[in-house]
């Protein structure tokens, strides 16, 4: 079948334009593209578009259990040390909102020692003791994070494992996709909703389960606060037996650019922001991303078809002018999965809510809310604590780091901690 008859079966003759002015290898290289892409891919994004989105049945979400249970935290301490626990951290953005030009994970977050997000997540791995981490990243940014982390030999860690999320193309106002320029389809990456899939398709859960992996913790990369290896978390979902349990926190205000936590039909169910009815003051529970699953779950959960989301992009496209054609910027619509989708397979689900101040920080903005500067005085509020918990002292500088271990402090540590006199603006590493 020839690039025209694809084009003409599908409905979507308008990708030819420019086509004459491609090379040969060009062509196949389309038409390799093109035969990625079916007509049910299309159909579901045109009706998609078409359908009204709301939040009919769904009700504020009503069970959930409070963190800070003793018991938990030392059961999954040993499920860590026993290498039960694996952590996927999804990293597929870029630090276009910050201002930086690569991938998110590389923006630099601590107050001391400018740490990556990635060299934070990896430091505090090796610090738990433990050896599975993965990390999911887009086309956009895959071989930029790999060559970072080939270049820092994994922070220290034996093995670092990747996977790489999909693309889908954009869509118009009429849910027809559209040129970047002759021969390549407008598109970006398709979401976060897959990453189980890949997951276990890309052969890691395998190996990871036949190595003793039990539970998965999936943290997003943004969220500095985030514990990959939280050892209470992991134990409160094998306590509870759920197939996928999630964090969450008290929402802080109806218009708050977070998810909620629902239920539908019986189950959980997150609402994306984006997505919400205009009255949410009855949802309490806001989700933060982070989420426990078992590993005979993510077996089961292969033939799950993902739903898509619509959210609206400015993106570059191929426009008909009257002298021709010309690439500009315009407003169209990017297709995505989401992966707190995947509750709806689960058979049994758990809530565990936690301070926003302990594990929620996301960095999403250069300036204002969600900025660096938030995100700084939210781990310096953290190390507070920590020091605080350990030494029974408050501290008397007001800024220093505490290295990852201190996260997982062993009683020798510990001591060594409480016998140590802090400076400002020390890396506290003994």
């Amino acid at each position: 079948m020839t690039i025209y008859d694809t084009l003409s079966t599908l409905g979507q003759r308008q990708l030819l334009t420019g086509i004459e002015y491609l090379h040969p290898l060009e062509l196949q290289e389309f038409h390799t593209k093109l035969q990625t892409y079916d007509r049910e891919l299309l159909s579901r994004q045109k009706h998609l578009l078409l359908k009204h989105k709301d939040a009919l049945n769904a009700l504020p979400y009503p069970k959930h259990a409070s963190s800070g249970n003793p018991g938990d935290r030392l059961r999954g301490e040993e499920m860590v040390c026993q290498g039960k626990v694996g952590c996927l951290i999804l990293a597929g953005g870029q630090g276009t909102r910050l201002g930086f030009d690569g991938p998110k994970g590389l923006f630099p977050v601590t107050a001391i020692c400018n740490k990556s997000l990635f060299q934070l997540f990896c430091e505090r791995a090796k610090a738990a003791g433990a050896s599975f981490l993965c990390i999911m990243t887009s086309p956009i940014n895959h071989a930029q994070t790999v060559a970072f982390f080939n270049e820092h030999r994994n922070f220290g860690l034996d093995e670092v494992t990747f996977i790489q999320q999909g693309m889908l193309p954009f869509i118009d106002d009429r849910g027809n996709w559209l040129l970047e320029k002759p021969g390549k389809i407008a598109e970006g990456p398709d979401g976060n909703g897959h990453a189980l899939q890949l997951f276990f398709k890309e052969g890691i859960w395998e190996k990871w389960k036949a190595s003793g992996v039990e539970y998965l913790n999936v943290i997003f990369v943004d969220n500095p606060l985030a514990d990959p290896f939280d050892a209470e978390f992991a134990a409160f979902t094998q306590r509870t037996r759920a197939d996928a349990a999630v964090k969450a926190v008290l929402r802080l205000a109806p218009d708050e650019k977070m998810g909620v936590l629902a239920e539908r039909n019986g189950k959980l169910q997150v609402i994306e922001y984006s997505e919400l009815p205009n009255d949410v003051s009855a949802f309490t529970l806001s989700y933060t991303g982070m989420l426990c699953f078992s590993m005979d779950f993510i077996q089961r959960l292969q033939s799950f078809q993902m739903p898509l989301h619509l959210a609206r992009k400015t993106a570059k496209a191929l426009l008909g002018t009257a002298k021709g054609h010309c690439q500009e910027q315009v407003q169209v619509w990017k297709c995505e999965t989401f992966l707190f989708d995947v509750l709806e397979a689960a058979a049994n689900t758990s809530v565990l809510l936690c301070p926003r101040d302990k594990i929620y920080a996301p960095l999403k903005n250069a300036s204002g809310e969600r900025s660096i500067a938030t995100v700084k005085q939210a781990l310096q509020a953290h190390d507070h604590e920590v020091y605080r918990d350990l030494t029974g002292r408050t501290a008397e500088v007001c800024t220093f780091e505490l290295a990852p271990a201190f996260y997982y402090p062993t009683p020798s540590l510990k001591e060594k901690l409480c016998a140590h006199v802090l400076r400002e603006g020390e890396y506290v590493l003994l």
